[in-house]
């Protein structure tokens, strides 16, 4: 049998989840409440995001599904992303992209071949 200790421990933990969920819960709702409308803080344009590294905005895209970085589809056909896993994850990346001498291209595994304008990212 549980003990009575046990017991208002358990309880205290499902209460303490039960407010962080209704916190996730209202946090979701916020992001999708601007779904087309102003951009939540610490969330960039994928479009951004992507002229700021000097790759494309496909190639950015598929940089951030590749790495898990979180993106958001607005109502407008864009994409928002987490402003620092975005250039976290960015910088990683095209840090370890390999080019051939004279070359136009980079190459990643998680990217394939693309074009990278400004070089290597600091």
């Amino acid at each position: 049998m549980i003990s009575n200790v046990k017991f208002n421990e358990l309880v205290n933990r499902v209460d303490l989840m039960a407010t962080r969920i209704e916190e996730l819960e209202s946090q979701v709702k916020a992001l999708a409440d601007t779904q087309g409308g102003e951009i939540p803080p610490g969330m960039s344009p994928l479009t951004t995001l992507a002229t700021e590294f000097g790759i494309s905005t496909k190639k950015a895209e598929e940089l951030a599904h590749n790495t898990g970085v979180l993106l958001i589809k607005q109502k407008s056909g864009g994409f928002i992303a987490n402003d620092v896993k975005f250039r976290e994850a960015a910088r990683l990346v095209l840090r370890a992209a390999k080019r051939k001498y004279g070359s136009a291209y980079w190459f990643h595994p998680l990217l394939g071949k693309f074009q990278m304008s400004g070089g290597i990212p600091k």
